[in-house]
């Protein structure tokens, strides 16, 4: 976007923090406000309103901040008409980028100036029927580079091609498969079994070899194995995934069994930890 001391350079994940409308919560403190809070105290409020976005969802809204600016400065939107923004610039927003991202994609950019006005305490009064329709529509002229393909569902079959592929005495691929298996058999969302880069783990955030408890009976009194996530994509208190042994090449068991042998992970490293 064009130069300006409101949107500062910085990190795609700290510009709904750091990227300030004209007029936002700072602003109150050189307006006279009855109450006693200082600009520390804001900023502590911004900090901790900006927490309750995973930080992958803020760095994909800061990237829809940083297109949104764009058009903006494009169409000579002043500032005070981009937050709060009204409905027209919105639905003119949408349509001029319909046909080169994704509907879901052109969603969570709206999304962010929703979130972006809610950090700064600025009022959203969009027309939702209008605004649903037009991100409809939307969605209808996704390009086909943007549109996936329907791939066919994990089975059992597919594990045991996967299977058929490794060597489970090496260090990666054991763990692949034990993460696989788990994954398959626990039903869980492969986010929350892995990290992208060894510097992400989080002892605290991600399941550790510390959080599963083998051989423990369930509801209905059958032995399976208990994996406590700390955290999901729903919960960030966490929740317990489970599975049984199972008697074909596929077991979990087996697979997490033999990962522990070639790898040995150490209690408080990620469950699925590789020499």
């Amino acid at each position: 976007p064009a130069s300006s001391q409101l949107r500062p350079h910085c990190l795609a994940r700290d510009r709904l923090k750091l990227w300030f409308p004209l007029k936002s919560r700072l602003a109150s403190t050189s307006e006279g406000d009855s109450l006693a809070i200082t600009e520390e105290d804001l900023q502590r409020v911004l900090t901790v309103m900006n927490m309750s976005w995973a930080p992958s969802m803020r760095e994909c809204y800061g990237a829809g901040l940083l297109v949104f600016h764009v058009f903006c400065d494009e169409r000579n939107v002043p500032e005070d008409q981009r937050c709060p923004v009204d409905t027209r610039t919105i639905l003119n927003f949408v349509s001029s980028c319909a046909g080169s991202y994704s509907g879901k994609t052109l969603a969570n950019y709206v999304y962010a100036i929703k979130a972006w006005h809610t950090l700064h305490g600025q009022p959203w009064e969009i027309c939702q029927d209008e605004l649903k329709a037009s991100l409809d529509g939307a969605s209808e002229c996704t390009p086909e580079a943007s549109k996936r393909k329907k791939r066919e569902p994990f089975s059992i079959d597919l594990i045991l091609e996967i299977r058929s592929h490794l060597d489970l005495s090496k260090p990666l691929d054991a763990a692949v498969y034990a993460c696989l298996t788990t994954a398959f058999y626990a039903l869980c969302r492969l986010g929350e079994l892995t990290v992208k880069a060894l510097k992400n783990f989080d002892s605290v955030k991600h399941v550790k070899r510390s959080n599963i408890q083998m051989d423990v009976k369930d509801r209905h009194d059958f032995i399976v194995t208990k994996i406590f996530l700390p955290r999901t994509k729903t919960s960030n208190v966490g929740q317990s995934v489970f599975w049984a042994r199972q008697d074909n090449p596929t077991d979990p068991k087996a697979a997490l069994l033999n990962h522990f042998a070639v790898n040995n992970p150490e209690q408080n490293a990620h469950l699925f930890a590789w020499r």
